[in-house]
C-alpha cells in the first residue's frame, strides 16, 4: 500500500512540476510574444479604455478611428467599403487587414522595449496608439467601389511609377462597424464577402496572359508583331466549351491584330512553339508565382508548365491562376518599359515621438522584359486590353480588363476582374477609373 502511495505522490509531483514549467514558459519566456499577439482578447479589450491609433489615406483623410467616451471606446470606420483593406478589430474575432499588420503601431507597443512596456503597464499608463497612413486615395477608392457596385469582382489601381496602390476594391464587401452582429451571415454568405478578391482571389487569367506571351515570342525571335496569323479567327475547344475572338477578324490579320481582336488560337500556337521552360521563365519574370508583399494577405499559385500543357498555359487555361493585383503589376511593367514596380500599401507610420516614418517596399523593382518588347506590346493597347477566361472548375466565364493612362509617359495602371463575364462592363469600369485618376 505504501509503495502505491509513493508512486501516486511521485506522479502528482511530476504533474505539478510540468504545470509549473508550462506556466513559467508562457509567463516568462514567451510573455512578450503572447501579450503582443494581435488576437489577444486582453489586448483588444484594453482598447475600450485607451484609444487605438487612427488610419489615414495618403491625403490625411480618416479611414479608421477610435470614438466614444474614455473607457467605452469603439472602433469606427467612416468608409466601411474599404473593409477588405482595413480589416477589423474585435475581441471575439481578432484582427484582420491593416488593423492586424500595423497592430503594434496602432496599439502603441511598437518601438518600446518589453521592460518599458511592463513598467508603463504597472504605472497604468500604456503607450498611446499611433497613426498609420496608407497609399490609398479615398477619392479614387470611392470611384472604384461605385464603379463595381453590386457586381462580384475586384479592381486594383496602381501608380506605375511608384508602385503605390491608390485603390483596391473587392465586392461584395462588408461593414466592419457591424462585424459581430453580422458575423454568422458573413461566414455563411455563398458570395464570400470576407474574401479579398483583389489580393487573395486566384482566377484563371485566360486571354489576360496574351500580351506577355506576345512579349515572350518577340524576345525569343519566334514572331514579330506584323507576322501573319492565318488561323486567328479559328475557334478553340476546351472540353464542352468554346473560346473565340472577342471581335471577329475580317480577312488576313497579323499577330498584333490578333491580340487586339482577342483571338486565342494564335497564342495557343505560340505557347507550343515557346515550350514549357520558356513559359515557366516568363511567369517567373513577371512574378506571377510570388505573393506580392503589401502588408495584407496576398496569394500566388504554385505551378509548373508541362510540355503537353504549353498551348493551354499560353492562353491562361491551364493550372496557373493569378489575382487582380498580379495583373495590375504586369500591366504596370508593360507601361514602364518592362520594369515592374514594388507595390506599396502601407505608406508611413508614426514613431513614439509622433514623427512620420515612410515605409519602403520590402523588395526592389525588377526588369520583367526588355524595354523594346514591352513598348511593342504596349503600342497595341491604346485603349487597354480586354480578355475572357473560363474557370477550369465550372466553365464559368470571367472578364478581365487591364489598361494604363496616359498612353504616353503612363503613370496609372488598372486591372479589373468581374466574375459575371461582362467584358464590356469590365472595360468601362477600368477606363472610367483611369479617367478619374487623370483628373487634377
Amino acid at each position: 500500500m505504501s509503495h502505491q502511495l509513493r508512486r501516486l505522490a511521485l506522479a502528482f509531483t511530476a504533474a505539478f512540476l510540468l504545470v509549473v514549467a508550462f506556466a513559467g514558459y508562457w509567463d516568462y519566456l514567451r510573455q512578450d510574444s503572447l501579450l503582443s499577439r494581435a488576437d489577444n482578447p486582453r489586448r483588444l479589450l484594453l482598447e475600450h479604455r485607451y484609444p487605438r491609433g487612427t488610419i489615414y489615406d495618403h491625403a490625411g483623410r480618416v479611414l479608421a478611428e477610435s470614438v466614444g467616451p474614455p473607457g467605452d471606446l469603439t472602433r469606427h470606420y467612416p468608409y466601411p467599403d474599404l473593409a477588405p483593406v482595413l480589416g477589423y478589430v474585435s475581441p471575439l474575432f481578432g484582427t484582420a487587414g491593416i488593423e492586424a499588420t500595423a497592430d503594434g503601431t496602432l496599439h502603441g507597443d511598437a518601438g518600446y522595449s518589453p521592460f518599458d512596456l511592463q513598467w508603463l503597464s504597472l504605472l497604468g499608463a500604456p503607450p498611446p496608439g499611433r497613426a498609420v497612413r496608407l497609399s490609398i486615395d479615398l477619392t479614387l477608392q470611392t470611384a472604384a467601389d461605385q464603379e463595381l457596385g453590386d457586381r462580384v469582382g475586384a479592381v486594383v489601381l496602381l501608380d506605375a511609377t511608384t508602385g503605390d496602390i491608390l485603390a483596391l476594391a473587392s465586392h461584395p464587401t462588408f461593414d466592419p462597424n457591424m462585424l459581430e452582429a453580422q458575423w454568422e451571415n458573413l461566414i455563411g454568405d455563398p458570395r464570400s464577402p470576407l474574401l479579398n478578391r483583389a489580393t487573395l482571389g486566384l482566377y484563371q487569367p485566360g486571354g489576360a496572359l496574351e500580351p506577355i506571351v506576345l512579349a515572350a515570342a518577340l524576345r525569343s525571335g519566334l514572331a514579330e508583331v506584323g507576322s501573319p496569323a492565318p488561323t486567328a479567327g479559328a475557334d478553340l475547344t476546351l472540353g464542352d466549351h468554346m473560346l473565340t475572338c472577342l471581335t471577329p477578324p475580317t480577312g488576313t490579320v497579323t499577330l498584333g491584330q490578333a491580340l487586339q481582336y482577342g483571338c486565342p488560337q494564335p497564342f495557343a500556337t505560340l505557347g507550343e512553339q515557346l515550350g514549357a521552360s520558356a513559359l515557366d521563365q516568363l511567369f517567373a519574370d513577371f512574378r506571377l508565382l510570388e505573393a506580392p508583399t503589401i502588408g495584407i494577405p496576398t496569394a500566388a499559385a504554385t505551378y509548373t508548365v508541362q510540355a503537353s500543357d504549353s498551348a493551354l498555359a499560353a492562353i491562361g487555361q491551364s493550372g496557373l491562376t493569378l489575382t487582380p493585383l498580379h495583373l495590375a503589376l504586369v500591366t504596370a511593367a508593360l507601361a514602364e518599359q518592362g520594369q515592374m514596380p514594388v507595390p506599396r500599401l502601407l505608406d508611413a507610420v508614426q514613431d513614439p515621438q509622433g514623427d512620420w516614418l515612410v515605409e519602403h517596399g520590402a523588395d526592389h523593382t525588377m526588369a520583367a522584359v526588355a524595354p523594346q518588347y514591352a513598348d511593342a506590346v504596349k503600342a497595341l493597347m491604346p485603349d487597354g486590353y480586354s480578355a475572357v477566361a473560363l474557370s477550369s472548375a465550372s466553365g464559368q466565364k470571367l472578364a478581365w480588363y487591364s489598361g494604363f493612362a496616359p498612353f504616353t509617359d503612363s503613370r496609372y495602371t488598372v486591372a479589373v476582374l468581374l466574375e459575371n463575364g461582362d467584358v464590356t462592363a469590365a472595360a468601362q469600369i477600368g477606363r472610367n477609373l483611369l479617367a478619374a485618376a487623370l483628373k487634377p
